[in-house]
C-alpha cells in the first residue's frame, strides 16, 4: 500500500463511503449515495477518487477456504540466513510468487518474517515445507504454529469520524 499516494483530505463522507465499501465492495453507487446523502453520480465520483488516489487499493471477493479444500492454516516464523539486502529481496519475491502464502510480514525482533500459509492437510503442509522452506538457499530456520481456530479474520480498518 503506497501511503505517499494517499490524499490526506478524506472528509466525513469519504469515511462513511469507506466504511460501507469495506463491508461490501459490491454496494451499488445508488445505495452508497443514499446512505451518505449524495446522488449516485456524486458517490461514484468520490469512490473513483478514492481508488485513483490510492486510498482504496483493491476490491476482492473473500472465498470460504473449505470450499476449495483448504483446512489447515499455519503461521510460520522464518529466519533468513543473513541480513543482506539481496537475500531479503529475493525471499520477498519468492513469497509474492507463492499463492499458498496468504499474508507475509517482514518484522523486527526475534524473527525476520511471519507468514500465513494455507494447506489442504498437514501432509500437504509438510510437502510445502519441503519444497518452499527446505530447498530455499535464503532460509536459516523456520518454526510452524498450526492455527487451531480462526477467532477473527478481517481486513477492515477502523474508520473514525
Amino acid at each position: 500500500m503506497r501511503e505517499d499516494r494517499v490524499d490526506s483530505k478524506i472528509d466525513a463522507i469519504d469515511r462513511q463511503l469507506l466504511k460501507l465499501l469495506q463491508c461490501d465492495a459490491l454496494t451499488s453507487t445508488e445505495a452508497l449515495g443514499e446512505a451518505v446523502g449524495l446522488s449516485a453520480t456524486a458517490a461514484k465520483r468520490r469512490v473513483n477518487k478514492l481508488r485513483q488516489n490510492g486510498t482504496i487499493v483493491k476490491d476482492v471477493s473473500l472465498v470460504q477456504p473449505g470450499c476449495l479444500g483448504y483446512e489447515v492454516f499455519t503461521l510460520v516464523l522464518v529466519d533468513l540466513e543473513r541480513d543482506r539486502r539481496d537475500i531479503v529481496q529475493n525471499f520477498k519475491r519468492d513469497i509474492v510468487d507463492n499463492p499458498r502464502i496468504l499474508q507475509a510480514f517482514y518484522t523486527t525482533g526475534d524473527t525476520d518474517f511471519v507468514l500465513l500459509v494455507v494447506s489442504k492437510s498437514l501432509g500437504d503442509y509438510e510437502k510445502f515445507t519441503q519444497s518452499f522452506f527446505w530447498e530455499s538457499p535464503y532460509i536459516k530456520s523456520f518454526k510452524t504454529m498450526v492455527i487451531m481456530e480462526n477467532v477473527k479474520l478481517g481486513l477492515e480498518l477502523p474508520i473514525g469520524e
